[in-house]
């Protein structure tokens, strides 16, 4: 790990580095002592869509910074070999259709702007299955964040860097796993099973006056954990809220994580609207990205309250008391049966350039098409097969579902 480290910080450079370099983020004194790291995404905006990194230690959001920035910029100049999906036999692909994103009614609706993800000439790229290592064509916008067919529909959800393929693999799995048990709770208008928090981070934020809840969103299929941290810290009389959301091989493991993506999203409530006019963000209108999501209920605070997630918020619950393995390769068999088992398909792909690979970092594709997805556009979300998820992830609570629940989510 110090090797890697070193040659993750070669990464830096104004010049000739892979990304820009990192920013400590300053903190006021209606912030948590938890250290935030910034790469700006480009030099004339540098607050947009930044890639992020928030830890305990200095080094560690600084490296999770330049992580997530390397991954990002590897997976929009990887060159894989494409074909149209005209060329390629029914039975060696897997079209858009078949994942989840859009109903065939919303297809037709007049105006949708995606429909080019579904043309004979749509660039498609091989892919591998977590099973077998069988091949398969998916389209390209589910594997890279590029978009020469204008699709409108790439996205980061399963990106992940890692020292090697195997870590990467691992956190791009959890992290579809984790926003797979929030979407199918979010749009059926669940419930969130809350559990009390562990001590130390009740503390840390009622030093703030603020006040969060821990939700188990743990699906049945999942071998590890779910955990959700929702809530809100004032900063001079504005309430800023936010949620984080992370897939862990413990408990613990998960809430840490979750509480660190939260306080992640609480401060840049509190920064983006410094930086960049939010006036366009208006009350009951479609948000058009996932900045304007996670300024969404810090500008109308009084919306919070009703969210149905937070309906049994008082409710405390016993935890999930699901734990697999940390280390990647034992982390991937465990999950590898379980998700067979549930009959969910997923599959990747490497994406690493040789200046990631130089960099000391492997970057991983990940994705699925029995898994929900999280959108930024609200007047086009992601519904297609999510209305009969919910008996798969929580059984016995589909008679709770309010399928669609189209309020914007708060995670940016």
């Amino acid at each position: 790990m110090i090797l890697g480290a070193h040659l993750m910080q070669q990464a830096v450079g104004q010049r000739h580095g892979l990304v820009l370099p990192p920013q400590r983020v300053s903190l006021s004194m209606a912030d948590a002592d938890i250290v935030h790291y910034g790469v700006p995404r480009k030099i004339d905006s540098p607050w947009e869509s930044a890639s992020g990194g928030v830890a305990r230690r200095e080094r560690d959001a600084r490296l999770a910074a330049i992580g997530e920035a390397v991954e990002r910029t590897t997976s929009g100049l990887v060159q894989l070999p494409m074909r149209p999906r005209r060329d390629i036999p029914p039975g060696e692909r897997i079209d858009a259709e078949d994942f989840a994103l859009f109903t065939p009614d919303q297809r037709t609706r007049p105006g949708f702007p995606h429909g080019s993800i579904h043309d004979p000439e749509c660039p498609y790229v091989e892919v591998f299955s977590l099973f077998d290592n069988s091949p398969v064509w998916v389209p390209q916008p589910f594997v890279s964040l590029q978009d020469p067919h204008r699709t409108g529909v790439p996205n980061s959800s399963g990106l992940a860097a890692g020292p090697d393929a195997h870590a990467a693999l691992l956190r791009g799995m959890q992290e579809l796993i984790e926003r797979d048990a929030l979407m199918t709770t979010w749009l059926h208008g669940l419930s969130g099973r809350a559990v009390a928090p562990p001590d130390p981070l009740a503390s840390e934020v009622a030093r703030l006056s603020g006040e969060f809840t821990v939700l188990d969103l743990t699906p049945a299929y999942s071998p590890f954990p779910v955990a959700a941290v929702m809530g809100g810290i004032p900063k001079r009389g504005v309430w800023r809220y936010s949620l984080g959301v992370a897939c862990k091989h413990d408990w613990e493991s998960a809430v840490e994580k979750a509480h660190l993506e939260w306080n992640q999203g609480v401060l840049f409530a509190g920064i983006y609207g410094e930086l960049t006019d939010v006036s366009r963000i208006r009350k009951n209108s479609e948000l058009h990205s996932f900045d304007e999501h996670a300024m969404y209920y810090t500008l109308y605070p009084e919306l919070w309250p009703d969210l149905p997630i937070l309906r049994e918020k008082n409710v405390l619950r016993s935890p999930s008391q699901r734990a697999a393995p940390e280390e990647p390769r034992r982390a991937l068999e465990v999950a590898r049966k379980a998700l067979l088992d549930a009959g969910i398909r997923v599959y990747y792909r490497e994406v690493s350039t040789i200046d990631a690979i130089q960099a000391g970092v492997r970057v991983v594709k990940a994705l699925s098409p029995d898994m929900a997805l999280i959108h930024s556009h609200d007047a086009w979300p992601f519904l297609h097969k999510v209305d009969g998820m919910v008996e798969s992830r929580y059984p016995g609570r589909g008679a709770e579902s309010r399928f669609p629940n189209l309020k914007p989510h708060p995670l940016g």
